[in-house]
């Protein structure tokens, strides 16, 4: 037992001895089999196109020049790879915020769920129905009472919608971002501009108001800017259907969420379903050119007012709804 004891004690001294301090200069990390150098360029771009993503977190455990290099440089280039797109250079950018990016492909894709109702509503988890007025909310496949949808080559010939009722119907859905794979520190540095928008309409023999309301929250449910919309569909303006739009931008540090709300109802009080409809709701987060770069006020096109929190249902559409003319929209 002795013997053993010592045998062991012997290993572990002749493995002390055959350490050596980690020297950035040396060639560590390019030789093989203790004779086969590689080239730094021609590593990385093996790692680089040929090792898929997940194996690149093993990658980065082989030696500390491979998790410098991995840090530095592979895992922004991957991401740029499976996005197709450059991103923006920043030293500072975490590895782990290029990782989320190539799992989750945050960028480039509709992150709301159930967009036009091709889901049965009374069991979708993802919208939260708030007003279920008059006959209440449901979903029409085709639309009924309207031209067909436009083509979108986005929503792959989604062809239902939802549609309001004679009292007001108004649902919404939030979005976590950082769960969608944006990290706090890309959105906080790299502010994406984010796309919102969605296709409306009426019947040809009934009026209606179409309403919808998009809020940038912190992740305490903080509002930190918001966008209202609404318009009254009426004589010309009936049996067409309208595409909504807006984009956010330079909306400053602490977004989390985004919580996304519409609603409607038809303005001459008919039983059944003859209010407005809905369809192919879409908040889209785009790579940014560069990184953000904080502005002053006076070079503001528009101030975001201090923090504050919206009730479920704004004033606006309290105030509004049942006035809209025309068109109407506001920002803070």
């Amino acid at each position: 037992m002795g013997q053993l004891s010592d045998k062991f004690k012997n290993m572990s001294l002749a493995i002390k001895e055959e350490r050596v301090p980690y020297d950035e200069t040396s060639n560590n990390g390019y030789i093989f089999n203790e004779k086969h150098y590689i080239p730094e360029e021609l590593l990385l771009d093996l790692l680089s196109y040929y090792v898929d993503y997940k194996t690149l977190i093993s990658c980065q455990l082989v030696c500390k020049q491979w998790n410098l290099f991995m840090k530095n440089y592979v895992w922004r280039k991957k991401a740029e790879l499976i996005l197709s797109h450059t991103l923006p250079l920043d030293e500072d950018t975490p590895w782990t915020t290029y990782y989320l990016i190539c799992h989750k492909k945050p960028f480039h894709r509709n992150l709301i769920r159930n967009h036009s109702g091709q889901k049965n509503l009374s069991s979708d988890r993802n919208w939260t129905i708030i007003s279920d007025g008059g006959d209440g909310w449901t979903v029409e496949s085709p639309p009924s009472g309207v031209i067909a949808l436009p083509d979108d080559p986005v929503f792959n010939g989604t062809n239902c919608c939802f549609v309001t009722s004679y009292g007001k119907c108004w649902k919404q859905q939030v979005i976590d971002l950082v769960k969608e794979g944006l990290s706090e520190y890309l959105l906080d540095n790299w502010q994406p501009p984010i796309k919102v928008s969605e296709w409306f309409s009426s019947r040809w023999d009934c009026s209606a108001v179409y309403v919808c309301t998009t809020e940038l929250m912190s992740d305490d449910n903080v509002v930190l800017k918001h966008y209202n919309y609404s318009r009254t569909m009426r004589d010309e303006d009936q049996n067409q259907w309208f595409k909504y739009e807006y984009e956010f931008r330079n909306y400053g540090k602490g977004l989390r969420k985004i919580k996304f709300c519409h609603g409607g109802q038809d303005r001459q009080y008919w039983a059944g379903h003859y209010g407005s409809k809905m369809a192919r709701a879409c908040i889209i987060l785009e790579i940014p050119d560069s990184m953000h770069h904080e502005v002053s006020i006076s070079q503001e096109e528009t101030v975001s007012p201090e923090p504050y929190y919206l009730s479920e249902e704004p004033n606006f559409i309290r105030e509004e709804w049942s006035y809209s003319e025309e068109e109407y929209d506001s920002e803070e």
